[in-house]
């Protein structure tokens, strides 16, 4: 009998699994991870799936490594709801910050890499830095999805 393949991972589920990741307490295990998203997705994914999107493995080790050095908090716990929702809210976010910059800073090497290619190639910044062509005006949007040529 052929098992069911999960469906490939949509915007907002990869959104979900991140935002998931920004919030997570406690241990984490890829398979930890694989149950919460079944959980509110329905589906049984793999962690070779999720390693195949760089975002998610990157926050999966970017939130390991930040779990790694802190302690579970058993004293001090302030007792006002607004207040530990309020620190909840601010630990998520400081999550999402960290993970933010890191792809930011992966995007910046990528983008290094490119310009030093395309120089390499004799494309110069002025080049990069051409306007798009607008469409003909008299045309509802390009055939084909080609753009219009210009003159």
């Amino acid at each position: 009998m052929k098992k069911s393949r999960a469906p490939d991972l949509t915007q907002e589920v990869l959104q979900k699994v991140l935002d998931t990741l920004d919030g997570w307490k406690g241990k984490l295990t890829w398979e930890l991870l694989l149950d919460a998203v079944e959980k509110f997705s329905g589906h049984k994914y793999s962690r070779f799936t999720f390693a195949d999107y760089p975002k998610i493995a990157n926050a999966f080790a970017i939130r390991k490594d930040s779990l790694r050095g802190t302690l579970p908090r058993t004293r001090g716990e302030p007792r006002d709801e607004r207040v530990r929702a309020s620190l909840q809210r601010a630990e998520r976010l400081e999550a999402k910050v960290a993970r933010l910059e890191s792809e930011n800073a992966l995007l910046t090497e990528q983008f290094v890499i490119w310009a030093i290619n395309a120089e390499r190639k004799g494309v110069t910044m002025d080049m990069l830095n051409a306007p798009l062509p607008k469409p003909n005006e008299g045309t509802k949007g390009a055939k084909n999805g080609k753009r219009a040529a210009t003159s």
